[in-house]
């Protein structure tokens, strides 16, 4: 036998309201979880020199790479 329940409007809201708000913490702890690990080591000792060094560019290898680029990372 098949039992036909009835679930109010108010009922359903509340369920949804506590799935929102599920995910919204689930999605929030990511973020917070990553702010926990430890640092990457990075090299802070030394500061680059200011204003960096002129270098001469080829604009044919600058044109390849820039076309190459876009298309790898879909446009």
């Amino acid at each position: 036998m098949s039992e036909n329940k009835q679930i109010s409007r108010k009922d359903f809201m509340k369920g949804v309201g506590v799935t929102v708000a599920g995910v919204a913490i689930t999605g929030g702890l990511g973020g917070l979880l990553t702010g926990c690990a430890p640092e990457a080591a990075a090299d802070t000792t030394t500061a680059p020199e200011w204003p960096f060094p002129y270098k001469k560019l080829d604009p044919s290898a600058v044109e390849a790479r820039a076309f190459n680029g876009y298309k790898e990372m879909g446009g």
